[in-house]
């Protein structure tokens, strides 16, 4: 008897548990910065520079991506070659992120991201 009841309250306990899945992963958002690269010339700051950024702000950081930002621009040497880093954030402190520069990736019509180089 004291063997099936030191088994019913371990059932209890594990399923109690939750198991962690999908269901308890915070939402997520993505968030971009352009990196500040000059067509001809290069230069601007790296993902990992940003990334601590947020970092340093207390937002905690998923993942994060780089790429274009999808909008046309003339070539001209001097002006923005539309890099940008992305990171993926908790919802609930993409406002913090915004306060500080950065915007919603969902706000660009036409991105490309993949790894950062």
């Amino acid at each position: 008897m004291r063997r099936f009841v030191s088994s019913l309250v371990a059932a209890g306990l594990l399923g109690a548990c939750g198991g962690g899945g999908v269901g308890n992963a915070p939402a997520v958002v993505a968030v971009y910065v352009l990196l500040g690269s000059m067509q001809c010339s290069g230069g601007g700051t790296t993902a990992d520079a940003l990334q601590k950024e947020l970092i340093a702000h207390s937002i905690d950081v998923i993942a994060t991506r780089c790429g274009l930002d999808g909008l046309p621009r003339p070539q001209v040497c001097g002006e923005s070659d539309g890099h940008i880093a992305v990171f993926d954030v908790v919802e609930t402190q993409a406002a913090l992120a915004l306060a500080i520069g950065f915007s919603l990736l969902s706000t660009l019509s036409n991105p490309t991201v993949g790894d950062c180089q």
